[in-house]
Parts: C-alpha cells; sequence; structure tokens
C-alpha cells in the first residue's frame, strides 16, 4: 500500500529542519535515503494502522547507508519524546565501528553536526551501560551484541540492563544485521540456529514486550524472505524495500 502512495508522489514532505540540520555537513541524503525518511515519516504521523509499538524493517542493500537513516531516526525520535535507544548487531566489531561513528565528533564518519540542536537546545549524544540513571535531556545509547544483550538480561548484575530497565523506560530498540533474530521463527533450525533460538529472537521478543510504548526498528540487507515463516512474520513489517539490484542501478 505505501509502494502505491509513493509511485503517485504522495509521501513526499518537507523534512522537518531538525533532521536535516543534525546531521553531518558532509552527509547529502542520496534519494533513496530520503524515499526510506519519507516513508518512516508518513508511518508515524499520518499511518492509520500505526501501532502503539511499532516493529518495522528497513531491508536495505549493503553499501546503501542505514547507519546514516539510523542517525536520522534517532534524531527524529528524540524530538518526538524518546531518549534512550538500544543498538545492538550480531558483531562486536561492528559495535565499535558504530561507536565512533555515533559518539567520535573528530571522526571522518561522524553522522552527527557538531552541535545537535533540537528546537532552541543542545543534545548531547552518549553511550550508557544502563538505563536507569540516564538524563532526558541527552540522546543515551547502549550497544551491545545480541549475544551480550542476552547475558545482561538473564545473568542480573550491577551497572548493566536488566529487564527492568526497559519496563520503566521507553526504549528504541534498533537491530543492525536483523536476520540474525530470525532463528526462532524458522521451523528448521541448524545447529548453531538452535542455539541462539533461546538468546537472540527470544530475548529481544521480550524485551520489546515490556513497555507499550517501546519501538523496534531492525535493519538488514538480507532477511530470508524466500522462507515462508520468515515472510509471514514481516510482512506488515516492511516500511522499506531496497534490493541490490536497485542499489546498483
Amino acid at each position: 500500500e505505501i509502494e502505491v502512495l509513493a509511485k503517485h508522489g504522495k509521501l513526499k514532505a518537507e523534512f522537518p529542519n531538525d533532521i536535516a540540520s543534525n546531521l553531518s555537513p558532509n552527509i547529502e541524503l542520496r534519494p533513496y535515503q530520503r524515499a526510506a525518511l519519507e516513508r518512516w515519516l508518513y508511518y508515524i504521523d499520518e499511518y492509520g494502522g500505526r501501532l502503539k509499538a511499532p516493529h518495522l524493517l528497513f531491508h536495505m542493500a549493503t553499501g546503501s547507508g542505514k547507519t546514516v537513516l539510523m542517525a536520522a531516526l534517532i534524531i527524529d525520535l528524540y524530538r518526538r519524546g524518546y531518549c534512550n535507544f538500544l543498538f545492538f548487531v550480531n558483531s562486536a566489531q561492528i559495535i565499535e565501528k558504530t561507536k565512533n561513528n555515533f559518539l567520535n565528533s573528530s571522526s571522518a564518519k561522524y553522522l552527527f553536526a557538531p552541535t545537535v540542536r533540537i528546537g532552541d537546545t543542545s543534545v548531547d549524544i552518549r553511550a550508557v551501560d544502563t538505563f536507569d540513571a540516564a538524563s532526558g535531556a541527552v540522546i543515551n545509547i547502549h550497544f551491545t551484541t545480541i549475544q551480550g544483550l542476552h547475558t545482561r538480561i538473564w545473568t542480573p548484575k550491577e551497572n548493566a540492563v536488566t529487564l527492568e530497565d526497559f519496563r520503566d523506560h521507553k526504549v528504541v530498540m534498533i537491530s543492525d544485521e536483523a536476520h540474525h533474530l530470525n532463528a526462532e521463527t524458522k521451523k528448521t533450525l541448524t545447529r548453531s540456529e538452535a542455539e541462539d533460538k533461546a538468546s537472540w529472537e527470544g530475548t529481544v521478543s521480550k524485551i520489546f514486550r515490556q513497555h507499550p510504548e517501546n519501538m523496534l526498528l531492525e535493519f538488514t540487507a538480507t532477511v530470508d524472505l524466500s522462507h515462508g515463516a520468515v515472510q509471514a512474520k514481516y510482512h506488515d513489517r516492511i516500511l522499506y524495500d531496497y534490493s541490490l539490484r536497485q542499489f546498483r542501478e
């Protein structure tokens, strides 16, 4: 349905200045990134079937700049009242790279403007270990691997995120390379997927359900939509499907 609206130009809209002005001056949004954001703004502001706790998928080709899109969404969601973000992936190496892009203002790949300003207020972006003491005047991001998240949730310890963090605070969960979350959805599992089943998808689903306003935004280039159970899971959650073929063209 959204694809039809896009074809007829019904999703074109002026981007909120808060998004455009708070991304790095080195970033010029590509047409397909703008298209993804137009769909997001339509969903969040106008779509009649929008859920209070949405679970959405951006299925976008490798190299298409999904991390830039994540940064834009973080800015937009902060101005909508979300200050706590959980960023999780399958690889510790990706975590370090992403932290540098999100937090190191001296990096050439830093995603945000030198000063992030929402309205008249300057907003800091910082990494946190727990949301319990997080500030509402700051964009708080907890970076973790899926495996590390599972361990922290089910083996609680001091100064680490717990289920209560997600029960007491509304959180935007951002999953990169989200195809790793589908081990439980598939009926036929490999041995390694069977091991994942109890941790990755189950833990993320439980966290997501803790607060009525939590959001889960998944990003991947390789979700297996040919698998019947996975296709059924995502049929009403794919906000944007931008294939490798489209990206190459």
